[in-house]
């Protein structure tokens, strides 16, 4: 009797013990911040993945999460890659968050009628993406740090084409997110190279006779030049060339946003906000450009160029004219996030304007209004345009000197399309923000 009353109480001291253990992590994972969670959970599940000899990459995941893309530099809520292990996966860190006033010095403002939009949401993770072409191959991926945003992994000597539902007007806006991926110091040819060419658009995936590029080297060993040229083989032969020594090796690594402009002649092209190239007479505009072009080079086959967020657009804003002249000026220019009232930080030069059309303008009051696309419940949308609105109207008062008095917002979520939610070009004209006078 006594050894059976021995080995009870012996159960039942390991059961409470146990039960203390269980009780004390859980407080423990209670008190935990998110990030710290989110980093033991991605070494658990590394864990799992060599115990079961799972060959996963961690960077490169399926699964649905958080926001879209973005950089140290530009601020748009991308994880970092940071450097990863040798020999080892990639494990992804978050960034820090950032504002529109990371673009406080720049003249970037975008197009303002959507051509072409492109942010993958209607294409599967692992095939190519339908509105594209490739004479090479590539697919769709995600990232761990950002599972909501798709990218378009291309591979190394391969060019890439965006369908153009038209040639491009004389005036003209690109943008587009950019990440190198796997690209270590240890592992990177020097002659590592990603292109961005407008192109004749005479032959699918040809460049023609009349081009212009700009180069980006993803190389991190050392700073290294950025190239732009432009080429008429028709009639005026090199009509610009240009280097540059600008570090954008972090930026590279960690996701950046690049954009171009054409205005005429003039020839512009930014990274993260920071003008690289202003080229006054780098286009033959008797002729219109047909196609954009990207491509990778010098890339081993483990490596990568991952692309997002192809935004082209044609015409300059104009809220001062729109609004005061007509009562309302609606824009698309104004971005964020995906499914996220965080204004991407390129959204700051249009902001900008609206601001100064405010101020211009002082006895009149202005409602703010968000749109958002189909995408997510009623309910979910109208708290979002909610919020997007509200931040608009923060980053006027807060960054810009609009009174807080002048300025109401509301949202109206999916309920106003002003085009079908088809496709993601038609879901981008409908993520707007409209101002009236009151």
């Amino acid at each position: 009797m006594k050894n059976k009353n021995f080995i009870t109480a012996l159960i039942v001291s390991v059961l409470v013990a146990f039960l203390g253990v269980q009780t004390a992590e859980a407080q423990i994972w209670k008190k935990l911040g998110k990030k710290s969670e989110d980093v033991i959970t991605r070494k658990l599940e590394k864990k799992v993945e060599k115990d079961t000899g799972k060959a996963m990459d961690t960077l490169l995941g399926n699964d649905g999460g958080s926001s879209s893309s973005g950089t140290s530099n530009d601020g748009t809520s991308n994880g970092n890659s940071g450097e990863p292990d040798s020999g080892s996966n990639t494990e992804v860190a978050q960034t820090e968050t950032a504002t529109v006033t990371m673009y406080k010095k720049s003249d970037w403002v975008p197009g303002e009628d959507i051509i072409l939009f492109d942010d993958f949401a209607d294409d599967p993770v692992g095939d190519f993406p339908q509105l594209w072409n490739t004479k090479g191959s590539g697919e769709l991926v995600t990232l761990s740090d950002n599972p909501k945003q798709k990218w378009l992994k291309m591979y190394n000597y391969t060019k890439y084409e965006p369908d153009l539902p038209k040639n491009l007007p004389k005036d003209f806006t690109v943008e587009f997110d950019v990440r190198a991926f796997n690209l270590k110091n240890n592992n990177t040819s020097q002659t590592a190279g990603f292109y961005v060419y407008l192109a004749d658009g005479v032959k699918p995936l040809k460049l023609g006779q009349r081009y212009v590029y700009s180069y980006f080297s993803p190389y991190p060993n050392w700073v290294k030049a950025q190239n732009l040229k432009s080429i008429d083989h028709q009639g005026e032969g090199e009509m610009a060339v240009g280097r540059t020594e600008r570090d954008i090796r972090q930026a590279f690594q960690k996701g950046m946003h690049v954009a171009i402009s054409v205005k005429e002649k003039r020839y512009r092209m930014y990274v993260n906000g920071e003008k690289i190239f202003d080229a006054p007479r780098a286009i033959n505009d008797s002729k219109n450009f047909g196609s954009i072009i990207f491509d990778s080079y010098g890339l081993k086959d483990d490596q990568a160029i991952l692309l997002t967020n192809l935004r082209v657009a044609e015409g300059l804003p104009e809220p001062r004219t729109k609004l005061f002249k007509t009562g309302s000026y609606s824009t698309t220019a104004i971005t964020f996030d995906v499914d996220s009232d965080k204004l991407k930080p390129e959204a700051y030069g249009i902001l900008k304007e609206i601001a100064e059309a405010i101020n211009s303008e002082q006895g009149k009051n202005i409602l703010i209004t968000g749109h958002t696309d189909s995408d997510g419940s009623d309910e979910h949308n109208m708290d979002l345009s909610n919020r997007r609105a509200a931040s608009v109207k923060n980053a006027l008062v807060n960054e810009f000197g609009v009174s807080e008095a002048r300025l109401t917002t509301q949202g109206k979520g999916e309920s106003d399309p002003v085009a079908s939610n088809d496709t993601a070009l038609n879901k981008a004209k409908n993520r707007r923000t409209e101002f009236k006078l009151l």
